[in-house]
């Protein structure tokens, strides 16, 4: 089964936020094997880009042998069924993926750098809670799309 990691900065999402992620992740667990990794968010740092660079380095303890695409709305914008076959792609020719979702303050430039891929899902910022439902829907829309399931509509 394809490993599909989520690296995301910040607190964990409240309950409602949360049993629909969840809600999402078992769907996807017929087809991959979802795991979820919350970085605390850092407080206790002068300037941004100290906190950014803190996090990083926590966030790239927790990369190992993957494709990683790090989220941020400058990454290239893509219709579902292009995703898909992005996606398609990346599970034919990779051990695993990795999704890095940055915390309030975004995810520091060294990590972009070394992203394989930089994804946007929106040209607008959202809040990191939001973007793991947004995420987690569409690995699922994309899992239908692979499996002829009837959830996607054209």
């Amino acid at each position: 089964m394809f490993k599909i990691k989520i690296i995301s900065v910040g607190s964990k999402p409240d309950k409602n936020l949360k049993d629909l992620i969840d809600s999402y992740s078992k769907k996807l667990s017929n087809q991959f094997d979802v795991d979820w990794i919350n970085v605390k968010a850092e407080k206790k740092f002068n300037s941004t880009s100290q906190k950014k660079e803190y996090e990083a380095k926590k966030i790239t303890a927790f990369i190992e042998n993957s494709f990683v695409v790090a989220m941020d709305e400058s990454g290239q914008l893509y219709k579902t069924k292009e995703f898909t076959n992005k996606m398609t792609g990346w599970i034919q020719n990779y051990p695993s993926l990795t999704f890095i979702i940055g915390g309030a303050d975004g995810i520091h430039q060294t990590l972009i750098n070394k992203a394989d891929f930089i994804l946007s899902l929106s040209r607008m910022t959202f809040p990191h809670q939001l973007v793991k439902l947004l995420l987690s829907e569409q690995l699922y829309r994309c899992s239908a799309i692979l499996n002829n399931h009837p959830y996607h509509r054209e």
